[in-house]
């Protein structure tokens, strides 16, 4: 959860990436009509939370539902690349991993006090094409990364 949160300030302001693609044609979940490539979509595929108690998970005498949730989930993501040829989608590829493989710390406001990044790891990675795209084509590379995320306001 909050992935996007994490994801888009990285991304964003990656200097290396967005020399490709504009911070505008990043996009989450779906890419806007009348965008154009090169842009990137990202996802978050899985959440799933590692049953780690918070920091009050010995008390008695608070609530359980506050006190023993988990604060740390592991979210997987993905991030889909588009271009027109294929040395631009492989170009964007490695800026992405670049910006994003074991990064860690804190996001951006107005998000800081809920979420914390504890890792990123590069998982793996898929060529495709869509034929269907406009007269020529699309080339997409799909990267999928594993974010540990530290939630900050289980209260």
């Amino acid at each position: 959860m909050r992935s996007g949160a994490i994801i888009y300030p990285i991304l964003s302001s990656y200097s290396n990436l967005t020399s490709l693609v504009p911070d505008t044609s990043m996009f989450a979940v779906r890419v806007e009509q009348g965008n154009s490539a090169p842009y990137l979509v990202y996802r978050e595929i899985a959440s799933t939370p590692t049953n780690t108690n918070g920091p009050d998970a010995s008390a008695t005498t608070t609530d359980p539902k506050t006190n023993q949730r988990s604060i740390l989930d592991v979210v997987a993501i993905q991030i889909s690349c588009f271009g027109l040829t294929y040395l631009s989608v492989e170009n964007i590829a490695y800026q992405v991993r670049m910006a994003l493989d074991r990064e860690w710390g804190a996001t951006t406001s107005p998000y800081d006090t809920q979420v914390s990044l504890d890792s990123a790891v590069y998982d793996s990675c898929v060529d495709d094409y869509d034929e269907k795209y406009g007269d020529e084509g699309i080339f997409i590379k799909h990267l999928d990364f594993t974010l540990r995320i530290n939630r900050l306001d289980i209260d």
